[in-house]
């Protein structure tokens, strides 16, 4: 990952299913009056990892709902007594965090969209093979755990003092935090905007170590002490014999931090130095950032 400052860039240099991690702690209510689909529903997500319960009727699923948690529900639209779509709202009413997945025959699409908008994560229409199902139950998975995580770190900023070596807790505070813990989740490139002294390098490495690069190194490069005449050399290294001097080969800070974050503190310095040098300097750490290539040593061909 390059992150980037006043410029200053950041950047982060079947034949059975297998279970889906974090499944085993998700609950899904299988509502369908047919008994053959009921337990090949069940087959599947259980192979996943999920822990299952049956419903053959919409006043059975309402009294399962009542007595025991619930994440997901996969729901045929064609029940007996309290139509599907009925039983859709009152799902939603009682358990609007849960994902209601509707199941709809060939031929009755417009129901399904209807759903869709009454507050359904997605559908499937019968007949739908197993694989269809695993496909489906993978996404549910997926997103419930991201929701899952969300929550938690939103309620661990708000139980903190600050965010790394930041503090405060004003609401301004908490939205850098919540965008710190985001940037720290990517793998593009960051720009971290501000004048001196405003703690730039702080949430560059609160980025980091909040981040996914957190056990890799953070290089900090202070652009501006840079001398214009190396700054190739110091960001890419060089082999032995590439100017006079280089009587031996040096890793750059870029190969240095290889996995990890680069903090290019100043940025805007280089700028002060521009030629054609430097212009094919900005353009080798673009491609770094955008397309991890292989860095190129000055002088080789590596």
């Amino acid at each position: 990952m390059f992150t980037a400052s006043t410029a200053t860039v950041l950047s982060h240099s079947h034949s059975h299913a297998p279970q889906i991690e974090g499944a085993n702690f998700l609950n899904l209510l299988i509502v369908d009056d047919d008994r053959t689909i009921r337990e090949a529903c069940r087959e599947v997500a259980q192979s996943l990892g999920f822990n299952t319960q049956v419903a053959e009727s919409a006043e059975q699923a309402y009294r399962l709902l009542d007595s025991s948690s619930t994440d997901a529900v996969l729901l045929d639209l064609r029940l007996p007594g309290a139509g599907g779509l009925e039983a859709l709202h009152t799902i939603k009413k009682h358990r609007s965090d849960a994902l209601v997945i509707v199941v709809t025959g060939y031929g009755t699409v417009k129901s399904a969209v209807q759903a869709m908008k009454d507050g359904a994560y997605d559908y499937v229409t019968k007949p739908f093979s197993m694989e269809e199902l695993r496909l489906l139950l993978e996404r549910v998975a997926g997103h419930l755990r991201l929701k899952t995580e969300s929550r938690v770190l939103r309620e661990t900023i708000k139980s903190r003092q600050g965010f790394g070596n930041i503090i405060g807790r004003a609401p301004d505070m908490e939205k850098l935090y919540r965008i710190i813990a985001k940037a720290g989740q990517s793998v593009h490139p960051v720009l971290i905007l501000g004048e001196s002294g405003t703690g730039k390098e702080l949430v560059a490495k609160s980025i980091h170590f909040a981040g996914i690069f957190r056990n890799k190194p953070f290089i900090p490069v202070d652009c501006g002490s840079l001398v214009p005449t190396l700054i190739e050399s110091e960001l890419f290294g060089h082999v032995r014999g590439a100017f006079t001097g280089a009587t031996n080969p040096k890793d750059g800070l870029l190969a240095i931090a290889e996995g990890g974050t680069v903090f290019l503190d100043e940025i805007g310095e280089l700028l002060r130095h521009k030629s054609p040098d430097t212009t094919a300097i900005y353009a080798k750490v673009d491609l770094v950032a955008l397309h991890s290539l292989a860095l190129p040593w000055p002088g080789g061909s590596r």
